[in-house]
């Protein structure tokens, strides 16, 4: 398992999209996966308030699947996908396109948003 913290700032979103990019190098759509999720974070929850962070998780399994978590901060907002109306609410659409699975965990004191990728295909 492979963990990170970063501050809750919109430039760090690269840095998280790096962090997978290193991580999952066998899972092409890890980098997009993780730009959503920690935008969302730093967008829609406490994480984006100064002295904010979110954190991201990855877990490899033997089976050649992984997992990509990041945990925010909490907040009033609900997830969940959202209609598509001008440039935003796309996101979580994209995630279920691109993962085996995805769910929310947690509460407004602090969410995981975790991801199941698939095996890479050969």
């Amino acid at each position: 398992m492979r963990t990170q913290t970063f501050p809750g700032n919109r430039d760090q979103v690269r840095e998280a999209r790096r962090f997978a990019r290193t991580h999952l190098p066998n899972h092409p759509d890890a980098e997009l996966i993780a730009s959503e999720l920690a935008t969302n974070a730093v967008a829609y929850t406490r994480t984006g308030e100064p002295g904010g962070v979110f954190t991201a998780t990855i877990t490899h399994r033997p089976d050649g699947s992984a997992s990509l978590e990041i945990t925010d901060q909490g907040g009033p907002a609900t997830f969940g996908p959202r209609t598509c109306n001008g440039e935003g609410g796309r996101g979580l659409h994209l995630i279920a396109a691109l993962t085996a699975a995805w769910g929310v965990k947690g509460d407004a004191t602090g969410r995981t948003v975790w991801a199941e990728l698939p095996p890479p295909t050969p």
